[in-house]
């Protein structure tokens, strides 16, 4: 430090305070160009990283809300679906002069129908209407004969498609 007064004493007042700003300048630049600059750039780019962050989140949740509203309408239409199948077995049955002793929903929309003494060619034109006219597929099917001749009981589980 006594080298640089020593050093500066050499000048006269004028020239001291000149070298002084001069200093002063040097080492205001190079904060400026060493820290506030890159820090001011860097702002910068975190804004436009926070307003590119911000439309992803907003596409998310607009993606999210179509998402939500196609699961919705897709339990409510399995919801209704199960019920048409129910409608439609119970209304094809008495078109063939069968009745079912049991019904149970089962997963994935699929449904369970027990009928007992049941006409074996009745039950059988049962299914072909099921299949071939109101597109419903038999998942399986297990049946055992009676004692009474031409007659079932059987066990079927259907599935709208």
């Amino acid at each position: 430090m006594n080298q640089l007064f020593d050093a500066l004493a050499k000048y006269n007042r004028r020239e001291q305070t000149i070298l002084l700003l001069g200093a002063l300048a040097v080492v205001l630049y190079i904060l400026w160009m060493g820290v506030l600059a890159p820090l001011k750039e860097k702002r910068e780019q975190q804004v436009v990283t926070n307003a590119s962050t911000t439309a992803a989140l907003e596409r998310v949740k607009v993606l999210t809300a179509r998402i939500n509203k196609a699961e919705s309408d897709s339990r409510q239409q399995s919801a209704a679906s199960r019920g048409n199948i129910s409608q439609l077995i119970d209304s094809t049955l008495q078109a063939n002069g069968l009745r079912m002793s049991g019904f149970q929903p089962v997963t994935r929309g699929e449904v369970r129908v027990r009928l007992d003494n049941v006409n074996y060619s009745a039950m059988m034109q049962w299914l072909y209407d099921l299949e071939y006219k109101h597109d419903v597929s038999v998942k399986d099917l297990s049946m055992a004969s009676t004692t009474t001749p031409g007659q079932v009981t059987a066990n079927v589980r259907l599935s709208k498609n």
